[in-house]
């Protein structure tokens, strides 16, 4: 044995196999090893709240998951939650011989990959040759975890000078941090070196994706379609031309690489916001709607469900109520909420909590609980700063619709000023995000104003049902505006009284409570008062 017993007596690992006679006899050969504390799971469901739980050493995983869902996957999802602790190595085991797909280290990548059937001598060499390279470039991924960049560098810099087993590792850990570090030219060059010796393929990749940060887009192009004909870069480099497409606002070009990826990888994460960015970007708000309710349904009850899930699919849901016709609005909304709802309580921590925050105030506002959502709002401002486009926009709107115009602008002032933190697919899907969504927001503002001028000249010329339908969809957006409550007032004062006017005429005068009133607005409404029915002020 490389290391002792004594050594893994220590450690803790966690075994993912369906199999249970092989589970049991893969447990026994880590026993032999000089394991104690192993932790057995037979598939992703039951590993992940585990894995997010405890700080296990060494997770040892089958490939083949059940349900169609693999260890690389599964990988993924832990890598994104970032809930792996840097040294913890994460090894694949399969029946059949299989050729890696290329991963690039710094998003995470498995340690290691070994074919069934194995000994315990074979699989504590493939433990101990993982455990020795995470132990040599262990301070150089916690340097990245902070995104000290020079300081990872100089940790790599030893060991690749040291040339022995961890030196390729190290070399090509290094490249990724200088990308990370936007070096791409001097990235490109090491990539260049590496591929002078020998065509890695994740140097080849690598490569590429200098280019196209480069913007050498042709050349990067040309690479990439090279690169999606092998199995190990097919998903990367499909994932990368789709990165390049948007960057070029080639958006259909784009959608049709992000096809052939998510036949590959159909439960990643990123792939499908990137779907969900260009349906967005391409105006298909049915066709969302309908997607990401796949979705939820699809993963609810696996290892793959996503808070963003249920918050995209609310936010569109929240849209499409506040748009909708009077008679359709409380059943879009409720439809909302329900969605909401279902969001599991697994899903919700500290990153998603304030989130689903807003969301609820938002939606507790267009249910008339104002009270409620200026609480929220008022917790919220005093310790969340919301990171992602959709989040600062859900920030803006309800800062907006309750009146607080300073903050709203400073949301959107963030959206205008808003720099992906990477430069990947997920960056350029939050880019392209941002810039829609602010346009949007400017476009809202100007239509409430719209709204609301037509809908006074509507009342102005006799046309108090037509004014009202105009006022109530400015309303909708902005119900703490003195003035826009006021004029909807008066429209109601023009018709006659309507058992099913009520609920808006209270949502109306509620509104009024919460919103700043000049001293006009204040003679305007003592005027305004005596002439409602009195079914709206009871």
């Amino acid at each position: 044995m490389i290391f002792q017993a004594s050594f893994y007596k220590s450690k803790k690992l966690l075994l993912i196999e369906d199999c249970e006679p092989v589970r049991a006899s893969i447990k026994g050969m880590l026993q032999q090893i000089g394991f104690d504390n192993i932790t057995t799971v037979a598939d992703a469901a039951q590993a992940m709240p585990m894995a997010s739980k405890d700080s296990f050493d060494f997770i040892l995983a089958d490939f083949d998951l059940g349900s169609g869902k693999d260890a690389l996957q599964f990988f993924a999802d832990l890598s994104q939650q970032a809930v792996l602790r840097v040294g913890c190595c994460f090894i694949l085991m399969s029946a059949e011989p299989r050729r890696m797909p290329v991963l690039g280290l710094l998003q995470g990548a498995p340690d290691a990959f070994i074919l069934k059937p194995f000994s315990y001598v074979e699989l504590e060499k493939r433990l101990a040759k993982a455990w020795n390279n995470r132990v040599k470039l262990r301070k150089a991924y916690q340097a990245v975890q902070q995104q000290d960049y020079k300081t990872a560098q100089l940790e790599l810099d030893p060991v690749i000078n040291a040339v022995n087993s961890s030196s390729l590792p190290a070399l090509r850990l290094m490249a990724e941090v200088l990308m990370a570090d936007h070096s791409y030219s001097a990235a490109l060059k090491l990539y260049e070196q590496v591929t002078q010796q020998r065509d890695f393929s994740w140097a080849l990749l690598g490569q590429a994706v200098a280019l196209l940060q480069l913007q050498e887009y042709q050349a990067a192009e040309s690479r990439l379609m090279s690169l999606i004909e092998q199995d190990d870069t097919r998903p990367e480099a499909l994932e990368w031309l789709c990165c390049l497409y948007l960057r070029q606002g080639k958006t259909e070009l784009a959608a049709k690489q992000l096809a052939e990826l998510m036949k590959l990888n159909n439960v990643s994460v990123q792939a499908h916001k990137a779907n969900g960015c260009i349906m967005l970007l391409q105006g298909q708000q049915e066709e969302s709607s309908k997607y990401w309710q796949k979705q939820i349904q699809q993963y609810r009850f696996s290892a793959f469900d996503q808070a963003d899930y249920y918050f995209i699919l609310t936010r569109l849901q929240l849209e499409q109520a506040q748009r909708a016709a009077k008679p359709e609005f409380s059943t879009r909304l409720k439809k909302a909420v329900d969605t909401l709802a279902l969001m599991p309580q697994k899903l919700v921590n500290e990153t998603t909590e304030a989130e689903l925050t807003v969301l609820r105030a938002r939606l507790s506002l267009l249910q008339g609980n104002i009270a409620q959502a200026r609480q929220q709002f008022m917790q919220l401002v005093a310790d969340y700063t919301p990171v992602d486009p959709e989040a600062i926009v859900d920030s803006a709107r309800l800062a907006f619709a309750l009146g607080e115009m300073k903050q709203a602008d400073a949301f959107l002032a963030m959206l205008k000023d808003f720099i992906p933190a990477k430069a990947d697919l997920t960056g350029e899907c939050q880019r392209l995000t941002a810039q829609y969504l602010l346009q949007q927001e400017q476009q809202l503002r100007g239509q409430i104003r719209q709204w609301n001028q037509a809908g006074m000249e509507q009342a102005q010329t006799g046309k108090p049902e037509q004014a009202l339908t105009l006022l109530r969809q400015a309303f909708v957006f902005m119900p703490c505006n003195a003035a826009l409550v006021l004029n909807l007032l008066q429209t109601l004062t023009q018709l006659p009284a309507d058992k099913t006017l009520k609920p808006l005429a209270k949502s109306a005068m509620a509104a009024l409570e919460f919103s700043t009133k000049s001293a006009a607005n204040q003679q305007r409404l003592a005027q305004l008062l005596p002439q409602l029915p009195q079914l709206y002020l009871d």
